[in-house]
């Protein structure tokens, strides 16, 4: 990666710059999929408070009607 001065050598130079992209794009796609498990849980969790506020009206209508 360097020679013997020390110095890094322009094909280092571009393949720390790929890593760096590699990386990057490791990064985005993990958080893109977090960003897709959270809204899947959201998504579910709306899911059951609609269930749950639909089963109070049936139990409010139950008991307003007796």
């Amino acid at each position: 990666m360097t020679n013997a001065k020390g110095v890094l050598k322009q094909s280092d130079l571009d393949e720390i710059q790929r890593m760096g992209y590699r990386n990057a794009d490791d990064i985005a796609i993990s958080i893109a999929r977090s960003f897709e498990r959270l809204e899947e849980r959201i998504d579910a969790m709306e899911s059951r408070v609609h269930s749950r506020i639909s089963e109070l009206e049936d139990q409010l209508r139950t008991e307003l009607a007796s």
